[in-house]
């Protein structure tokens, strides 16, 4: 029997087919005679009905079978052409109401062939004739062969997905993410209940349980929009772990997180100020951590993402940039509220391929700037010492779901402008062979990155690697502690050329030209090594871990805000002088309440030692008097700077920030993010 939507299509297929038929036979009329007149509206108009009907049916355009807010002209033919046939198919093939239909086209087609041959019927009708009956021949022979087949509800699954076109699905709303980042949190579609679904970026799109049975069979479509959407990948350390999008559209996916927290020192400084971290900065204190609101734009392949920085980043994470020391304008000033802010375009090449300028967060270290995405709250000094963002441009390929490899062209390491006459080139890849492991490399180098106002091309160079692997080596849904994974970081960097050395201490030798070769050794190494468990589905999980660094001149070491100094005016109480030692190690013990994908509840223990005097002790690391507006001299106890600390003696001495080679600390946090 025809369904009712069958039936209605074949009455707007004959509409549409009489209408334009009529067209026809009234252009041929202006040209041709009365009689050729009467021929068309006898043999074409009477005869030729039911053969027009079924012409409409195959030529006609239909409503899609899936709902597609924007068919593209690549994925609009095939859609096309699947329904065009599923319609067919679904003409009636039992002897009952097949047969009848079938002998009224052959003595429609019979009654109107000795037409052909009239010689008084003109040339070009004939010709039209013929066509037309040789297109009704066809017709009959694909229902008769459809009639064999099987039953009409099979032969119209068959015409949704055959081996070389298949239905095609909705479109991503949010082409990338993705990112880039690693913080792709895409999942696979798997078949459930008859109901299979389809996670693009957040949005489940569900294919009725009909056409998954005659889709098994088929080569799947190439996913151009979510970037390694063959697995699950929330476990990963440094990716958001929300599996669902609150709310989504074709134009806007939107992103809002928050993250307050609660640090205690066991050192207690006075001044209630923490240095060393990019993470935590007040101890005893309620703070803010992070607010911030904005999302992803897409449409038509055109990208955007903007979100905004508000809390204690808004002012800790730009005080690192000492590129805003070289030239004017304020750039502090001009990204301090945006953590990300960048446009692109989106290609459908192989599995995607992004291109985006702007600012963008990177995650050399492994862990995510966004503490939400972590294993833990303060991670280990590889991390939190090297880079959280970039100003510049990125290539994000991905010629498989597997592998993402990303270029970078940037102004240089975490800043905003460049240090000297050299822009900074690094890339990324990304690797995830199977669904429990994934490989990151991460490399940088050429950029100039020591500040130098007076000759501003003879900075040093740097170079970079860092390196990850990420495994789940236990995966048991069912059971109480149902997910067991490690993460292992590694990085080698040196800074050579400006007075410093890559390899080994060397003289220092000043050439003719000014120009200066050798010098101390300037390098950094380090690793750290995190372990994760997860117990009663997800809603709990510990991490142990931890690292250790050596970075010899102080390059990459974060420098504690002394009398309020920050990366342009350094400290003379920690200078980073070539070949000055500094070494650290640290761990940590992490619990996490996680009732909902979209909250965190953590509590932290971690213990932080340097070689030399480097964390907040319990006299502080602020002046009696305060900040004297001068933090790259000494401060006298009457609060005003000193060139030296001799210069002092007259002003009742010199002041010395309270400095400890041991942090102890507690961590509590609350962290939001939809």
């Amino acid at each position: 029997m025809r369904s009712p939507c069958a039936m209605e299509e074949v009455v707007a297929a004959t509409r549409s087919s009489l209408k334009q038929m009529g067209c026809v036979a009234l252009k041929v009329a202006r040209v041709h005679s009365q009689r050729a007149r009467g021929i068309l509206r006898t043999s074409v108009a009477a005869r030729w009905l039911p053969i027009t009907l079924a012409v409409g049916l195959a030529v006609v355009p239909t409503s899609s079978i899936y709902a597609q807010a924007e068919p593209t002209p690549e994925t609009e033919k095939p859609r096309q052409a699947s329904v065009n046939r599923a319609m067919l198919d679904a003409l009636p093939t039992s002897s009952s109401e097949a047969g009848t239909d079938v002998d009224k086209t052959r003595s429609g087609a019979s009654s109107s062939s000795g037409n052909l041959n009239n010689p008084e019927t003109p040339p070009a009708v004939q010709k039209q004739l013929q066509i037309m009956q040789e297109r009704i021949e066809q017709l009959e022979r694909q229902l008769k062969a459809s009639g064999e087949a099987g039953t009409p509800s099979t032969a119209a699954a068959r015409g949704l997905s055959t081996p070389n076109e298949s239905a095609v699905a909705p479109p991503a709303p949010n082409p990338e993410t993705v990112a880039a980042r690693p913080q792709d949190n895409s999942k696979s579609a798997e078949p459930a209940s008859g109901t299979a679904t389809v996670k693009k970026e957040g949005a489940m799109v569900p294919t009725s349980s009909e056409s998954t049975a005659s889709q098994a069979s088929e080569t799947p479509a190439v996913d151009t929009q979510t970037p390694f959407a063959y697995a699950d990948w929330t476990w990963l350390n440094g990716t958001a772990r929300n599996k669902d999008a609150v709310w989504d559209s074709q134009f806007f996916t939107p992103e809002i997180r928050f993250d307050t927290h609660f640090i205690q020192s066991f050192n207690k400084p006075r001044d209630n100020t923490l240095g060393g971290s990019t993470e935590i900065f007040r101890s005893g204190e309620v703070q803010i951590e992070q607010i911030s609101f904005g999302g992803d734009f897409h449409w038509q392949n055109v990208r955007g993402r903007v979100l905004t920085l508000g809390g204690m980043f808004g002012v800790t994470t730009p005080r690192n940039d000492a590129s805003v020391g070289r030239g004017q304008w304020d750039l502090r000033g001009a990204y301090r509220y945006f953590s990300e802010a960048y446009g692109g375009y989106h290609f459908n090449v192989n599995h995607g391929l992004n291109i985006d300028a702007g600012l963008f967060v990177f995650y050399i270290g492994l862990f995510s700037y966004y503490n939400f995405d972590n294993w833990a709250y303060q991670p280990s000094f590889v991390s939190s010492n090297t880079p959280w963002f970039f100003n510049g441009l990125r290539i994000q390929w991905f010629p498989t779901n597997k592998l993402k490899i990303e270029p970078w062209i940037i102004n240089g390491w975490q800043s905003y402008g460049k240090f000297g006459t050299r822009p900074g080139l690094g890339g990324q890849i990304i690797y995830r062979l199977k669904p429990w492991v994934a490989l990151v490399f991460n490399n940088y180098g050429m950029g100039e990155d020591t500040l130098s106002t007076i000759h501003p091309g003879a900075g040093r160079s740097r170079i970079h690697t860092d390196d990850s692997i990420e495994v789940k080596y236990y995966d048991r849904p069912t059971k109480f502690l149902d997910k067991m994974a490690f993460s292992f970081t590694g990085d080698l960097g040196c800074e050579y050329g400006g007075g410093v050395s890559c390899h080994k201490n060397k003289p220092l030798v000043t050439l003719p030209d000014g120009s200066v070769r050798g010098g101390p050794k300037q390098s950094f190494a380090g690793w750290m090594l995190y372990n994760r468990f997860w117990f009663k589905h997800d809603t709990h999980g510990i991490t142990v871990g931890g690292g250790v660094l050596d970075n010899p001149g102080r390059y990459l070491v974060l420098l504690s805000p002394i009398n309020g100094a920050d990366a342009v005016s350094g400290s003379p109480y920690f200078p980073a002088a070539p070949g000055l030692p500094f070494k650290g190690w640290d761990t940590s013990s992490t619990y996490d309440w996680m009732p909902k994908q979209y909250i965190t509840f953590r509590w932290e223990y971690g213990y932080r030692h340097a070689s030399v005097p480097y964390w907040s002790g319990a006299d502080g690391i602020t002046p009696p008097g305060g900040n004297n507006g001068s933090p790259a001299q000494f401060v006298c106890l009457d609060n005003t700077p000193g060139p030296t600390g001799a210069g002092c003696g007259s002003h009742g001495g010199l002041w010395t920030p309270d400095l400890r080679k041991d942090e102890p600390s507690i961590r509590m946090a609350i962290m939001v993010k939809f």
